[in-house]
Protein backbone atom coordinates (compact mmCIF):
# COMPACT_ATOMS: atom_id res chain seq x y z
CA UNK A 1 0.00 0.00 0.00
CA UNK A 2 1.24 3.41 -0.94
CA UNK A 3 -0.17 6.68 0.81
CA UNK A 4 -0.63 10.25 -0.66
CA UNK A 5 -0.60 12.85 2.22
CA UNK A 6 -1.43 16.73 0.82
CA UNK A 7 0.62 18.84 3.82
CA UNK A 8 -1.59 20.67 5.82
CA UNK A 9 -1.86 21.70 9.85
CA UNK A 10 -2.61 19.11 12.06
CA UNK A 11 -4.18 19.40 15.66
CA UNK A 12 -6.77 17.27 17.74
CA UNK A 13 -6.81 14.63 20.35
CA UNK A 14 -6.49 11.21 20.81
CA UNK A 15 -6.03 7.89 23.21
CA UNK A 16 -2.51 6.91 23.01
CA UNK A 17 -2.47 3.10 22.10
CA UNK A 18 -1.39 0.46 24.73
CA UNK A 19 2.67 0.00 24.79
CA UNK A 20 3.77 -2.54 23.03
CA UNK A 21 6.61 -3.33 24.89
CA UNK A 22 4.67 -3.85 28.03
CA UNK A 23 2.08 -5.71 25.84
CA UNK A 24 5.03 -8.97 25.07
CA UNK A 25 5.81 -8.72 28.30
CA UNK A 26 2.15 -8.61 30.55
CA UNK A 27 1.24 -11.66 27.59
CA UNK A 28 4.87 -13.88 28.42
CA UNK A 29 4.12 -13.21 31.94
CA UNK A 30 0.58 -14.07 32.39
CA UNK A 31 0.99 -17.05 30.13
CA UNK A 32 3.59 -18.43 32.66
CA UNK A 33 1.33 -17.97 35.46
CA UNK A 34 -1.84 -18.37 34.27
CA UNK A 35 -3.00 -14.81 34.72
CA UNK A 36 -4.61 -12.59 32.53
CA UNK A 37 -2.75 -9.30 30.17
CA UNK A 38 -5.58 -6.46 29.95
CA UNK A 39 -5.92 -3.94 27.31
CA UNK A 40 -3.22 -5.41 25.71
CA UNK A 41 -2.27 -3.96 21.57
CA UNK A 42 -3.38 -5.25 18.77
CA UNK A 43 -0.07 -4.77 16.38
CA UNK A 44 1.64 -7.37 14.02
CA UNK A 45 4.54 -7.87 16.67
CA UNK A 46 2.28 -7.97 19.75
CA UNK A 47 -0.05 -10.78 17.57
CA UNK A 48 3.16 -12.76 16.86
CA UNK A 49 3.85 -13.42 20.50
CA UNK A 50 0.51 -13.89 21.42
CA UNK A 51 0.40 -17.01 18.71
CA UNK A 52 4.06 -18.00 19.93
CA UNK A 53 2.48 -18.33 22.95
CA UNK A 54 -0.35 -20.54 21.64
CA UNK A 55 2.04 -22.57 19.57
CA UNK A 56 4.06 -23.15 22.47
CA UNK A 57 1.00 -24.36 24.71
CA UNK A 58 0.40 -26.69 21.87
CA UNK A 59 4.01 -28.33 21.06
CA UNK A 60 3.81 -26.45 17.80
CA UNK A 61 6.74 -24.34 15.66
CA UNK A 62 6.88 -21.01 16.59
CA UNK A 63 6.40 -18.29 13.90
CA UNK A 64 8.08 -14.64 15.14
CA UNK A 65 7.25 -13.01 11.65
CA UNK A 66 9.00 -10.12 12.19
CA UNK A 67 9.31 -9.11 15.89
CA UNK A 68 12.87 -8.70 17.24
CA UNK A 69 11.27 -9.14 20.86
CA UNK A 70 9.31 -12.34 20.58
CA UNK A 71 11.78 -14.05 18.63
CA UNK A 72 14.96 -13.45 21.76
CA UNK A 73 11.75 -13.48 24.30
CA UNK A 74 10.76 -17.13 23.33
CA UNK A 75 13.72 -18.49 23.07
CA UNK A 76 14.96 -19.09 26.14
CA UNK A 77 11.44 -19.05 27.36
CA UNK A 78 10.64 -22.74 24.87
CA UNK A 79 13.73 -23.97 26.03
CA UNK A 80 13.13 -23.67 29.70
CA UNK A 81 9.12 -24.57 29.29
CA UNK A 82 9.84 -27.34 26.65
CA UNK A 83 13.36 -28.15 26.91
CA UNK A 84 13.41 -27.40 22.79
CA UNK A 85 12.32 -24.59 20.68
CA UNK A 86 11.99 -24.47 16.95
CA UNK A 87 11.31 -21.15 15.60
CA UNK A 88 11.57 -19.13 12.21
CA UNK A 89 10.79 -15.07 11.32
CA UNK A 90 11.10 -13.34 7.93
CA UNK A 91 14.41 -13.22 6.46
CA UNK A 92 15.04 -9.95 7.50
CA UNK A 93 14.23 -10.95 11.21
CA UNK A 94 16.84 -13.89 11.26
CA UNK A 95 19.38 -11.99 10.01
CA UNK A 96 19.55 -10.19 12.77
CA UNK A 97 22.41 -11.09 15.77
CA UNK A 98 21.48 -13.92 17.89
CA UNK A 99 25.16 -14.65 18.74
CA UNK A 100 24.52 -14.01 22.54
CA UNK A 101 22.15 -17.01 22.81
CA UNK A 102 24.66 -19.13 20.62
CA UNK A 103 27.69 -18.30 23.06
CA UNK A 104 25.04 -19.86 25.77
CA UNK A 105 23.97 -22.52 23.81
CA UNK A 106 27.58 -23.56 23.51
CA UNK A 107 28.12 -23.32 26.97
CA UNK A 108 25.56 -25.34 28.27
CA UNK A 109 25.91 -27.97 25.83
CA UNK A 110 22.66 -27.05 23.76
CA UNK A 111 22.08 -28.21 20.26
CA UNK A 112 21.07 -25.73 17.74
CA UNK A 113 21.16 -25.19 14.13
CA UNK A 114 19.86 -22.34 12.30
CA UNK A 115 18.64 -22.75 8.70
CA UNK A 116 16.29 -21.47 5.91
CA UNK A 117 15.21 -18.73 8.06
CA UNK A 118 14.54 -21.44 11.41
CA UNK A 119 16.48 -21.87 14.45
CA UNK A 120 16.41 -25.17 16.09
CA UNK A 121 17.80 -26.01 19.38
CA UNK A 122 17.03 -28.71 21.68
CA UNK A 123 18.88 -28.91 25.25
CA UNK A 124 18.22 -28.02 29.06
CA UNK A 125 18.91 -24.09 30.87
CA UNK A 126 21.30 -24.64 33.57
CA UNK A 127 22.09 -22.69 36.85
CA UNK A 128 25.46 -20.64 36.58
CA UNK A 129 26.48 -17.50 34.82
CA UNK A 130 25.26 -15.69 31.26
CA UNK A 131 27.20 -13.23 30.71
CA UNK A 132 25.19 -10.91 27.95
CA UNK A 133 26.62 -7.69 25.72
CA UNK A 134 24.34 -4.73 27.10
CA UNK A 135 25.24 -3.25 23.54
CA UNK A 136 23.93 -4.74 21.17
CA UNK A 137 20.09 -6.02 22.55
CA UNK A 138 18.47 -5.30 25.55
CA UNK A 139 15.81 -8.02 24.57
CA UNK A 140 18.53 -11.13 25.23
CA UNK A 141 18.75 -9.93 28.90
CA UNK A 142 14.77 -9.97 28.99
CA UNK A 143 14.44 -13.59 27.57
CA UNK A 144 16.58 -14.97 30.01
CA UNK A 145 15.49 -12.76 33.38
CA UNK A 146 11.68 -14.83 32.23
CA UNK A 147 13.05 -18.16 31.68
CA UNK A 148 15.83 -18.39 34.55
CA UNK A 149 13.49 -18.21 37.02
CA UNK A 150 11.97 -21.39 35.86
CA UNK A 151 14.77 -23.77 35.82
CA UNK A 152 16.31 -25.78 39.42
CA UNK A 153 19.30 -24.11 40.03
CA UNK A 154 20.29 -20.84 40.79
CA UNK A 155 21.47 -18.22 38.00
CA UNK A 156 23.09 -15.05 37.71
CA UNK A 157 23.34 -12.41 34.85
CA UNK A 158 26.44 -10.53 33.90
CA UNK A 159 26.48 -8.00 31.50
CA UNK A 160 29.92 -7.03 30.06
CA UNK A 161 29.38 -3.96 28.89
CA UNK A 162 27.34 -0.83 28.81
CA UNK A 163 24.04 -1.79 29.01
CA UNK A 164 21.97 0.77 26.34
CA UNK A 165 18.15 0.54 26.80
CA UNK A 166 18.14 -0.09 30.25
CA UNK A 167 14.82 0.97 30.69
CA UNK A 168 13.41 -2.15 28.59
CA UNK A 169 15.30 -4.33 31.59
CA UNK A 170 13.61 -2.33 34.36
CA UNK A 171 10.48 -3.09 32.73
CA UNK A 172 10.86 -6.40 32.19
CA UNK A 173 11.40 -6.35 36.23
CA UNK A 174 8.70 -4.53 36.80
CA UNK A 175 6.14 -7.09 34.89
CA UNK A 176 8.20 -9.92 36.93
CA UNK A 177 7.93 -8.43 39.93
CA UNK A 178 4.21 -7.92 39.59
CA UNK A 179 4.12 -11.42 39.06
CA UNK A 180 6.00 -12.72 42.28
CA UNK A 181 9.22 -12.94 40.35
CA UNK A 182 12.15 -11.72 42.45
CA UNK A 183 14.97 -10.54 41.27
CA UNK A 184 18.05 -9.31 43.30
CA UNK A 185 20.12 -6.42 40.83
CA UNK A 186 23.50 -6.00 41.94
CA UNK A 187 26.26 -3.98 40.08
CA UNK A 188 26.36 -5.02 36.37
CA UNK A 189 24.36 -8.38 36.95
CA UNK A 190 20.82 -9.71 37.92
CA UNK A 191 20.72 -12.52 40.39
CA UNK A 192 17.96 -14.98 40.00
CA UNK A 193 16.76 -17.88 42.27
CA UNK A 194 15.73 -20.84 40.79
CA UNK A 195 12.35 -23.20 40.77
CA UNK A 196 10.08 -19.57 41.37
CA UNK A 197 6.50 -19.71 40.33
CA UNK A 198 4.94 -17.01 38.34
CA UNK A 199 1.55 -15.91 40.37
CA UNK A 200 -1.68 -15.66 38.26
CA UNK A 201 -2.39 -11.84 38.26
CA UNK A 202 -3.91 -9.46 35.92
CA UNK A 203 -2.10 -6.95 33.96
CA UNK A 204 -2.99 -3.42 32.45
CA UNK A 205 -0.72 -2.19 30.16
CA UNK A 206 -0.53 1.53 29.87
CA UNK A 207 0.22 3.91 26.91
CA UNK A 208 2.79 3.38 24.44
CA UNK A 209 5.44 6.83 24.62
CA UNK A 210 7.44 5.52 21.81
CA UNK A 211 3.93 6.15 19.56
CA UNK A 212 3.39 9.45 21.48
CA UNK A 213 6.42 10.46 20.13
CA UNK A 214 5.60 10.75 16.37
CA UNK A 215 1.84 12.54 17.66
CA UNK A 216 3.62 15.10 19.88
CA UNK A 217 6.09 16.13 17.34
CA UNK A 218 2.71 17.09 14.86
CA UNK A 219 1.32 20.19 16.30
CA UNK A 220 -1.55 21.42 18.39
CA UNK A 221 -2.21 17.89 19.84
CA UNK A 222 -3.47 16.49 23.06
CA UNK A 223 -2.61 13.09 24.42
CA UNK A 224 -4.40 10.93 26.62
CA UNK A 225 -3.68 7.17 27.92
CA UNK A 226 0.09 8.13 28.97
CA UNK A 227 1.28 7.44 32.50
CA UNK A 228 3.29 10.47 33.73
CA UNK A 229 4.48 8.34 36.31
CA UNK A 230 6.06 5.41 33.59
CA UNK A 231 9.17 3.90 33.84
CA UNK A 232 9.04 3.44 29.55
CA UNK A 233 12.78 4.72 28.83
CA UNK A 234 11.22 6.73 25.82
CA UNK A 235 9.33 8.94 28.05
CA UNK A 236 12.44 10.81 27.38
CA UNK A 237 11.58 12.43 24.15
CA UNK A 238 9.57 14.51 26.08
CA UNK A 239 12.24 16.29 27.99
CA UNK A 240 14.26 16.05 24.69
CA UNK A 241 10.81 17.83 22.91
CA UNK A 242 11.11 20.28 25.73
CA UNK A 243 14.85 21.14 25.13
CA UNK A 244 13.86 22.05 21.18
CA UNK A 245 11.60 24.98 22.51
CA UNK A 246 8.99 22.59 21.90
CA UNK A 247 5.56 23.61 24.60
CA UNK A 248 4.43 20.42 26.36
CA UNK A 249 2.24 20.71 29.23
CA UNK A 250 1.21 17.84 31.40
CA UNK A 251 -2.05 18.59 32.74
CA UNK A 252 -4.49 15.79 34.89
CA UNK A 253 -2.64 13.10 32.90
CA UNK A 254 -2.61 14.72 29.69
CA UNK A 255 -0.41 15.62 27.61
CA UNK A 256 -0.91 18.60 25.35
CA UNK A 257 1.62 20.31 22.76
CA UNK A 258 1.32 23.46 20.77
CA UNK A 259 3.43 24.75 17.81
CA UNK A 260 6.68 22.69 16.91
CA UNK A 261 10.71 22.68 17.88
CA UNK A 262 12.76 25.91 17.58
CA UNK A 263 15.98 25.21 17.90
CA UNK A 264 18.19 21.96 17.24
CA UNK A 265 20.40 20.65 19.49
CA UNK A 266 22.88 17.23 20.51
CA UNK A 267 20.89 13.68 21.44
CA UNK A 268 22.22 10.94 22.69
CA UNK A 269 20.30 8.45 21.68
CA UNK A 270 21.33 5.40 23.22
CA UNK A 271 18.65 4.65 25.81
CA UNK A 272 15.92 5.66 23.30
CA UNK A 273 16.71 4.56 19.79
CA UNK A 274 13.40 3.84 18.92
CA UNK A 275 12.84 7.46 18.75
CA UNK A 276 15.79 8.20 16.38
CA UNK A 277 13.68 8.16 13.29
CA UNK A 278 10.90 10.49 14.29
CA UNK A 279 13.86 12.75 16.03
CA UNK A 280 15.44 13.23 13.07
CA UNK A 281 12.65 13.80 11.45
CA UNK A 282 11.62 16.87 13.83
CA UNK A 283 14.95 18.08 14.03
CA UNK A 284 14.94 18.34 9.69
CA UNK A 285 12.49 21.18 10.07
CA UNK A 286 14.31 22.36 13.39
CA UNK A 287 16.53 25.29 12.59
CA UNK A 288 20.05 25.35 13.05
CA UNK A 289 22.41 21.95 13.51
CA UNK A 290 21.05 19.00 15.29
CA UNK A 291 23.17 16.29 16.45
CA UNK A 292 21.96 12.34 16.83
CA UNK A 293 25.21 10.50 18.54
CA UNK A 294 25.19 6.83 19.81
CA UNK A 295 23.17 5.17 17.36
CA UNK A 296 25.10 2.45 16.16
CA UNK A 297 22.62 -0.08 17.13
CA UNK A 298 19.53 1.43 14.85
CA UNK A 299 21.90 -0.21 11.92
CA UNK A 300 20.31 -3.76 13.05
CA UNK A 301 16.63 -2.88 13.28
CA UNK A 302 13.45 -3.67 11.27
CA UNK A 303 15.95 -1.58 8.37
CA UNK A 304 19.11 0.36 8.67
CA UNK A 305 17.73 2.69 10.09
CA UNK A 306 20.44 5.33 9.83
CA UNK A 307 20.57 4.94 6.36
CA UNK A 308 17.28 4.67 5.74
CA UNK A 309 16.11 8.06 7.31
CA UNK A 310 18.83 10.09 5.99
CA UNK A 311 17.63 8.18 2.24
CA UNK A 312 14.63 9.67 3.07
CA UNK A 313 15.04 13.03 4.87
CA UNK A 314 17.19 14.00 1.52
CA UNK A 315 14.16 12.83 -0.57
CA UNK A 316 12.23 15.51 0.73
CA UNK A 317 15.01 18.00 0.84
CA UNK A 318 16.56 17.51 4.07
CA UNK A 319 20.34 18.71 5.09
CA UNK A 320 21.71 14.71 6.46
CA UNK A 321 25.02 14.05 6.95
CA UNK A 322 25.32 10.35 7.96
CA UNK A 323 28.13 8.99 9.77
CA UNK A 324 28.90 5.33 11.64
CA UNK A 325 26.95 6.17 15.15
CA UNK A 326 25.50 9.51 14.12
CA UNK A 327 23.81 12.11 12.13
CA UNK A 328 24.08 15.49 11.77
CA UNK A 329 21.30 17.62 10.41
CA UNK A 330 20.64 20.82 9.88
CA UNK A 331 17.07 22.00 9.85
CA UNK A 332 14.88 23.68 7.46
CA UNK A 333 12.04 25.35 8.07
CA UNK A 334 10.32 23.71 5.07
CA UNK A 335 11.01 20.57 3.09
CA UNK A 336 10.19 20.29 -0.22
CA UNK A 337 7.84 16.58 -0.38
CA UNK A 338 8.70 14.14 -2.23
CA UNK A 339 8.29 10.15 -3.30
CA UNK A 340 9.57 8.03 0.00
CA UNK A 341 9.81 4.39 1.33
CA UNK A 342 9.17 2.74 4.27
CA UNK A 343 11.66 0.47 3.57
CA UNK A 344 9.26 -2.01 5.59
CA UNK A 345 10.02 -0.28 8.72
CA UNK A 346 6.98 1.15 10.30
CA UNK A 347 9.12 3.83 12.46
CA UNK A 348 10.44 5.36 9.27
CA UNK A 349 6.62 5.15 7.86
CA UNK A 350 5.35 7.23 10.62
CA UNK A 351 7.96 9.22 11.29
CA UNK A 352 7.77 10.75 7.57
CA UNK A 353 4.50 11.34 7.96
CA UNK A 354 4.56 13.49 11.48
CA UNK A 355 6.40 16.26 9.29
CA UNK A 356 4.28 16.30 6.31
CA UNK A 357 3.01 19.07 7.41
CA UNK A 358 6.05 21.35 7.24
CA UNK A 359 6.32 20.04 3.22
CA UNK A 360 5.51 22.47 0.30
CA UNK A 361 4.23 19.52 -2.04
CA UNK A 362 2.71 16.17 -1.30
CA UNK A 363 4.52 13.34 -0.15
CA UNK A 364 4.57 10.09 -1.14
CA UNK A 365 4.94 6.47 0.95
CA UNK A 366 5.55 3.58 -0.57
CA UNK A 367 4.87 0.89 1.79
CA UNK A 368 2.73 2.42 3.97
CA UNK A 369 1.13 -0.59 5.32
CA UNK A 370 4.58 -1.48 7.39
CA UNK A 371 2.90 0.82 10.12
CA UNK A 372 0.91 -2.78 11.00
CA UNK A 373 3.87 -3.84 12.62
CA UNK A 374 2.96 -1.31 16.21
CA UNK A 375 0.52 0.57 15.50
CA UNK A 376 -2.05 -0.78 12.09
CA UNK A 377 -4.56 2.01 12.53
CA UNK A 378 -1.85 4.77 12.48
CA UNK A 379 -3.37 6.02 9.47
CA UNK A 380 -7.32 6.19 10.58
CA UNK A 381 -5.08 8.21 13.71
CA UNK A 382 -3.15 10.52 11.10
CA UNK A 383 -6.58 11.23 9.75
CA UNK A 384 -8.18 11.95 13.11
CA UNK A 385 -6.54 14.86 13.26
CA UNK A 386 -7.13 16.06 9.76
CA UNK A 387 -4.48 14.78 8.22
CA UNK A 388 -5.09 14.00 4.13
CA UNK A 389 -3.61 10.60 3.18
CA UNK A 390 -5.14 8.81 0.25
CA UNK A 391 -4.30 5.37 -0.65
CA UNK A 392 -2.66 5.49 -4.07
CA UNK A 393 -1.74 2.53 -6.47
CA UNK A 394 1.52 2.58 -7.88
CA UNK A 395 1.75 -0.43 -9.31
Amino acid sequence: MDIKITPCKLKGSMEIPPSKSYSHRALIAAYLGGGEAIGVGESADTRATRECLEALKEGRALYANESGSTLRFMIPIALAVNGEVNISGSERLMERPLDDYFKIFNEKGIEYSLENNTLYAKGNLTGGDYFIRGDVSSQFITGLLFALPLIKEDSRIVITTRLESRAYVDMTLDVLKKFGIEIKEEENCYLIKGNQKYKSEKYTVEGDFSQAAFFLAMGDVTLTGLNPNSIQGDKEIVEVYRAMGMEIEEKDNLYITKGRAVRNITVDVSQIPDCVPVLACVMAVTPGEGRIINAARLRIKESDRLQAITMELKNLGALVTEGEDYLIINGKPRLLGGVCSSHNDHRIAMAIATISPYCTDEVIIKGAESVRKSMPDFWERFRQLGGKADELNLG
